[in-house]
């Protein structure tokens, strides 16, 4: 009898001590398969020099360069809606449908430029692959100039590149 209770004691002690674990939380991190980037280089001032990428669940990771608030690589999540606000620039711009090189010397740049400004890369990485469109916005007659500064404004918007990025 006295080994039946060891027994018992023995086992309820083991069920007692394992106790289930909450399950883990979903890391925060980027999603594979879909990110926007946005990246803007150098000028002849102080413009900020940075490449931001933003995920569907708002996590963004952000390289600084120089003329900017935090240079280094950082990361953090953006309030909800950025990743919306970023798919929805894309889509207003027709993004699909652009040049992939607006960029002095190319054809859709559309004739003479001026120099100095910052450039910038967009690109949208999906299942299908990342498409990539470089844009300079020097090229005065390119046809569709308008439409890519917009888009450039937009993005700095969805991804609070004010906030986070300029001094």
């Amino acid at each position: 009898m006295s080994f039946r209770l060891s027994v018992l004691a023995l086992a309820t002690a083991t069920i007692a001590c394992h106790q289930s674990s909450p399950p883990p939380t979903p890391p925060v991190g980027p999603v594979a398969d879909a990110a926007i980037t946005l990246s803007e280089g150098a000028c002849f001032g102080t413009c900020p020099i940075y490449s931001m990428t933003v995920y569907p669940d708002e996590f963004y990771e952000l390289d600084a360069d120089r003329f900017t608030v935090n240079p280094g690589m950082s990361s953090g999540t953006l309030p909800a809606g950025s990743w919306a606000a970023a798919r929805a620039a894309l889509q207003t711009a027709s993004f699909d449908t652009l040049p992939t090189d607006v960029t002095r010397g190319s054809p859709a740049c559309g004739g003479p430029f001026a120099s100095d400004l910052p450039s910038a890369t967009i690109a949208e990485t999906t299942i299908a692959g990342t498409r990539t469109i470089e844009w300079y916005p020097g090229c005065f007659q390119a046809p569709d100039r308008a439409t890519l500064n917009q888009l450039v404004a937009d993005l700095r918007v969805a991804m609070d590149v004010e906030g986070l990025v300029v001094p």
